[in-house]
């Protein structure tokens, strides 16, 4: 019987049929497939030389880009798997996912190796032309002596735990293969087909992005940090690039819509656009239709122990009428099922909690600590227990309803409410801390995070300086929005947080007087009028800076938007995250204002 051939293999017959054509485009030029497959080919020989095989772990610390698709081939072709590294993480997280992990080598881009203290071989992730001669250079990689089996580790994705840390999950072969293959074969690429990357290799969705086109013969558009944050930008490289495939976070897609309605016949229509990652909302579906009514877009569920998607639905089947959008039926292999407490099957219609079973599932949790979540039925068939609650509609599509613990998901980004407690109790000064989450003001439904400390000591609990701390030890989208000091904690009759009761008392809990703020001309009204809007309070004073006050980059690119018709442009994204302030955002407005008018009269 013939072998299949692995992904590095499908890569490989990528580059013997097409070797000139472009693999890549992104900021810097393009990367053709002989180009590629040297690159990744000298840093997989450089990897092997250093100790790299099937069964060793490597610590990838790369930033989205070329570099990210060079690495993560690298790895691969040595048999190795990879625990991905996002700059963007702080370096406190990474070295606790870095110890924990325990790697057996690092690949790394100039200045993102954050690990002095870990004692294992280096390899230095940098341009082809720039790998120096060394321990295997000058020879063809010729890659692992064994293809990798279906069960073997893929790569390691963390995410937020319950515990107080983050949870490593250990993604096989077979899962990620699953996924691709899935896409390939259910939703096959046009002959024009342009695919957009632009998720961080940490991502367990990130394998669909980097690969997905790739092995296929699609070139990728790798997007810059720029053009994913701002949506004006975002929209624009949509158009330039002819990009026909997007995999989006639901609010990504909300702004990148807003954007594009603006240009003529909504800019360039995608073929197939796939959001996923939190709840899609109604809203931009029929914002969707109305902007690209020839684009597909589908509705996909899953999560990280399912190795990304396990549940698909075509929104052109979403009636008129619709209160939620549903996730669908199964795909990739998937089997999803709604039980009740005791593990049960629920009839149609019964809400209850819904449990995946298949190829998808994770190996398990780094560590071993999966009795919480996976289980084995009675007939001995391996589920992962989501926590989402659903129901079966009549039709057969699932609907997701809610949660049946405190995990939330903030900008696509799942989020454990008591690692964020945790985290905070270790603060100087704090003695208890509970979280809760509530519906940001002007914010589109977003969640937003407000902590409760309990605390004797008002100036070491400072909001500011929590929020600060918390920026050193949690990624962005886990800080809170405020921090407020409680009296006490309210506990349930199970002895458990109150977090319902949380939130009135901290509605009603003493918070300093707001500084009487008087802007200095119409512009600074108009900044403190948005800002009030997005944020629910307003600034302090003109020196008060927006993330200090609870703001984040994406409530920054809503700023930006609010403020066009101000500053008569659009201001750069990358300009107000220099100069947070309302004094300084004023300041960019009357710049944009003044460049206009000079425009005008040239």
């Amino acid at each position: 019987m013939t072998e299949r051939p692995t992904l590095t293999d499908l890569f490989a017959a990528q580059v013997a049929e097409r070797p000139d054509a472009v693999a890549v485009r992104h900021s810097g030029g393009t990367l053709t497939y002989r180009a590629l497959d040297e690159w990744s080919g000298a840093l997989a020989a450089r990897l092997a030389a250093r100790g790299a095989g099937p069964g060793s772990l490597v610590a990838l610390a790369v930033d989205r880009g070329p570099a990210a698709l060079a690495g993560v081939l690298a790895v691969l072709r040595t048999g190795a798997a990879y625990l991905g590294l996002d700059p963007a993480i702080p370096v406190r997280r990474q070295r606790r996912m870095v110890q924990e992990a325990g790697p057996d080598l690092v690949l790394a881009e100039p200045g993102l190796d954050q690990f002095p203290t870990l004692d294992v071989p280096r390899v230095r992730l940098v341009a082809r032309e720039e790998l120096a001669e060394g321990p295997g250079e000058g020879t063809p990689y010729e890659g692992p002596f064994a293809p990798p089996a279906d069960g073997d580790l893929f790569h390691l994705v963390y995410t937020s735990g319950t515990t107080g840390n983050p949870k490593g999950v250990r993604i096989s072969h077979r899962s990620v293969r699953g996924r691709l293959e899935w896409m390939w074969a259910d939703h096959p690429f046009p002959a024009d087909a342009v695919l957009a990357v632009q998720k961080s290799v940490a991502l367990v969705a990130s394998p669909w992005e980097l690969l997905g086109g790739l092995l296929r013969g699609v070139p990728s558009v790798v997007l810059s940090g720029d053009e994913v944050l701002d949506p004006a930008l975002f929209a624009a490289a949509v158009a330039r690039e002819r990009i026909t495939h997007l995999f989006l976070t639901p609010h990504l897609l909300a702004g990148l819509l807003e954007e594009s309605a603006k240009l003529p016949a909504g800019g360039h229509a995608p073929v197939l656009v796939t959001s996923g990652a939190d709840a899609l909302p109604v809203a931009t579906v029929r914002l969707f239709r109305e902007v690209w009514p020839q684009a597909r877009l589908l509705n996909l569920y899953g999560m990280t122990e399912t190795a990304s998607n396990v549940g698909a639905y075509d929104t052109a089947a979403l009636p008129a009428d619709a209160a939620r959008v549903p996730v669908g039926a199964a795909v990739a292999g998937a089997t999803l099922t709604v039980r009740d407490r005791l593990g049960r099957r629920l009839p149609q219609g019964t809400p209850g909690e819904v449990w995946v079973a298949g190829p998808p599932l994770a190996l398990g949790y780094l560590g071993g600590d999966d009795e919480d979540r996976f289980t084995t039925d009675a007939d001995g068939v391996r589920h992962y227990r989501t926590g989402d609650r659903g129901r079966v509609l009549p039709g057969g599509a699932l609907e997701i309803t809610g949660r049946a613990d405190n995990q939330i998901k903030v900008r696509g980004y799942r989020v454990e409410l008591e690692e964020i407690e945790s985290t905070l109790r270790k603060a100087p000064g704090v003695q208890e801390a509970g979280v809760y989450a509530e519906e940001a003001p002007g914010a589109d439904g977003e969640p937003r995070i407000i902590a409760c400390v309990t605390a004797p000591d008002e100036e070491e609990t400072d909001a500011a300086a929590l929020r600060a701390r918390l920026r050193e030890r949690l990624p962005d989208y886990m800080v809170p929005a405020d921090v407020r000091r409680v009296p006490r904690l309210p506990l349930g009759a199970n002895g458990k947080l109150d977090r319902a009761a949380l939130r009135s008392l901290a509605e009603r809990a003493e918070r300093r007087p707001e500084a009487a703020f008087r802007p200095a001309d119409e512009v600074e009204s108009a900044v403190a009028a948005a800002w009030q809007t997005l944020l629910g309070a307003p600034p302090e004073s003109a020196d008060h800076n927006f993330f200090d006050a609870g703001g984040h980059s994406l409530l920054a690119v809503r700023l930006a938007a609010r403020l066009e018709k101000t500053a008569g442009r659009r201001v750069p994204l990358r300009r107000i995250l220099s100069a947070p302030t309302v004094a300084g955002i004023a300041a960019l407005c009357h710049e944009a204002r003044a460049q206009q008018t000079a425009e005008g009269n040239a």
